[in-house]
Order: C-alpha cells, then structure tokens, then sequence
C-alpha cells in the first residue's frame, strides 16, 4: 500500500549526534498533519530511523529499505512486518536541498538523489 503526503515545508535539524527531517504545513497549529524522520548515532544501532506521522500506520522504528530524493519529493520504503511506501511532495521554502541531501543519506545511505 502507497501513502501519498503533501507538505508545504521541511525541516532539516542536526543537534550534536541526533538528526530530524520533518515535513509540516505550520508547526503552530495543533494536530497538524506531518512526517518525521529521526536517527541517532550516539550509539550504534545499525541505521536504524524512526519514522512518526500524524497516521499512526506509517509510525516505525527500523530501518528504511530505499529512499529516492528529488528537489520536491521523496519516496520512501520501510517496515519489518509491514512494507510501508511513502511518498512525500513537498517545498523548500527556505531549506537549503544540499543540507537535505546531506543529513538524509547519512541516516538513510542507500538514498537515490
């Protein structure tokens, strides 16, 4: 099954040994629909990502099977028991796609760009 999200926005956050992707709208509105991407390398845990949305379905920890990254989108494939495609639509709105690129092939190396 394919999940098809559209985001006005992503977030590109790198703390010390801790990294987030997160694709919103307006992160000052309550509920708001999004995607996260998480991954620590703190502690080796063999790449593994932690994947949240507001669809509690597409909510993991694991890591990802394949990721293929364009200037407005991603495609995204993860899941142990159950495969999960995702794909995102999204714009830069002020994120820089090279620090995009960066920090999601360090957390997903397999990444097509």
């Amino acid at each position: 099954m394919k999940t098809f999200l559209k985001f006005k926005k992503v977030s590109v956050t790198r703390a010390g040994d801790y990294y987030q992707i997160m694709f919103h709208d307006n992160l000052d509105i309550e509920d708001e629909p999004y995607f996260m991407i998480q991954s620590q390398f703190e502690f080796p845990d063999g790449g593994v990502c932690h994947f949240e949305s507001h669809n509690e379905e597409l909510i993991e920890h694991c890591k990802a099977e394949s990721a293929s990254l364009s200037t407005n989108k991603l495609c995204l494939s993860y899941g142990k028991e159950q495969c999960r495609d995702v794909e995102i639509e999204f714009g830069l709105h002020g994120t820089d796609f090279q620090e995009l690129v960066s920090t999601l092939t360090e957390m997903v190396p397999e990444t097509k760009i």
